[in-house]
């Protein structure tokens, strides 16, 4: 099943373009789910609690599963580009 989610780069990073973002996704950057539900789920080892896996927890792109289209927030929160993970934690 497909699910859509939200990111926001961590730590006051800023994309400037899709090529960028991919890059942080794919070299493991840290993110902020940003997404306005709170279904989200870690895949790895369901580590972390329940109570983390809401807004405005840190993420990266190993807490995504196949098939999830992440949507990430470049210049300066204005544009989004949207990624589409092709295998767990791969996009």
């Amino acid at each position: 099943m497909t699910e859509y989610h939200t990111l926001t780069p961590a730590y006051g990073r800023d994309y400037t373009s899709k090529a960028s973002a991919k890059e942080g996704l794919r070299s493991g950057q840290d993110f902020i789910y940003a997404s306005p539900t709170a279904n989200y789920r870690f895949n790895a080892s369901e580590s972390l609690p329940s109570m983390l896996a809401c807004r405005g927890a840190y993420c990266s792109i190993r807490d995504f599963r196949k098939g999830d289209v992440l949507h990430v927030r470049i210049e300066r929160h204005r544009s989004i580009a949207s990624f589409t993970l092709k295998e767990d934690g791969k996009i």
